[in-house]
């Protein structure tokens, strides 16, 4: 996105900000929770088991880490030789010091959200801890943020910003589906439907298959860095929705064009590097009272060839031969 294109959507973004009523409650992940009978089977591992990089997944402020919904996603990157365990304290140096990779999933302040726009939710985190976690980066530390719809990914919105991100938060919905007042929020990405696949993690240079599939269950949009690869980019069609409580406010909502924007960057950023997801469904394997959604699904079955190329790319892997 240019300057130009840049200053026009800052505007239309004041303008939705200045709009936007405070919704109400926000979707319950108490519902959900991870599908540990899923299995995958990796052929072709990274590292030898146990000997790989290790990933730190914090749940402060997560919901979604402290219930084990990322248990398969950690089971995933374990079968790839990857270490990894889960932290609740501070994103100190003492914890950053322990990580090759830090995971952030889904971080928001429940207490308060409610108290923001959509657009402008509370941090989840410090200015001191997103600071540090900047120049931990810059240094050669290495990050990978899903964040979801509202609010379940809003509180990471200042940190992204950090690295250039600006997260729409909300929700990314199918245009033509809004109009008719319902949710069809899941993308299929491809090579024809926003998948990059000329990229360090889409082309096999990671030691995987060139990816040519990754299925969305839903999220937020948002406008990359400067310098970031869009990997998933939302197709035309789609709207930035700005609220709480997608299914009573699908029509009344402030909405934005979306097309064009992404649910998936990475980005090189000093001699680490980072990938910042707007969509957290798509990297696990879940079930809820509705049935099962991730990649335990036919839908989302390649999803894991997506990821263990994304998580070699960000632990700077280099196959042999």
């Amino acid at each position: 996105m240019n300057f130009v294109a840049r200053r026009r959507f800052a505007f239309a973004l004041i303008v939705v900000i200045a709009c936007a009523q405070l919704a109400g409650n926000a979707f319950a992940q108490s519902a959900q929770g991870p599908d540990l009978s899923y299995t995958y089977t990796n052929n072709s591992p990274a590292y030898p088991a146990g000997d790989g990089p290790m990933i730190v997944f914090s749940s402060k402020n997560s919901v979604f880490v402290r219930n084990g919904s990322s248990k398969p996603l950690a089971n995933l990157a374990q079968s790839d030789g990857f270490k990894s365990f889960t932290s609740d304290s501070d994103l100190d140096d003492a914890l950053l010091a322990k990580a090759d990779l830090l995971v952030i999933i889904n971080a928001y302040d429940r207490d308060e959200y409610k108290n923001f726009p959509a657009m402008t939710p509370p941090s989840a985190f410090s200015d001191e801890e997103i600071e540090r976690v900047r120049k931990w980066v810059e240094g050669g530390g290495n990050l990978l943020v899903l964040a979801d719809h509202a609010p379940l990914g809003g509180g990471s919105s200042k940190l992204a910003e950090a690295f250039g991100f600006t997260f729409l938060n909300g929700h990314v919905a199918e245009t033509k589906s809004a109009d008719a007042g319902y949710s069809h929020v899941i993308i299929n990405f491809t090579p024809e439907n926003g998948l990059a696949a000329n990229t360090p993690v889409t082309d096999g240079s990671m030691g995987r298959k060139p990816i040519e599939h990754f299925f969305a269950f839903g999220g937020q949009a948002f406008i990359p860095a400067s310098g970031a690869i869009s990997l998933l980019t939302i197709p035309d069609g789609w709207s930035a929705i700005f609220t709480y409580r997608i299914f009573e406010e699908m029509k009344s909502a402030p909405r934005i064009d979306a097309s064009g924007m992404s649910q998936g960057s990475i980005l090189e950023y000093g001699k680490g590097r980072i990938g910042m997801f707007g969509e957290a469904g798509g990297f696990t394997a879940q079930t809820s009272p509705e049935g099962k959604f991730g990649f335990n699904t036919v839908e989302g079955a390649e999803n894991p060839e997506f990821i263990l190329s994304l998580l070699r790319w960000l632990a700077h892997y280099q196959p042999k031969g």
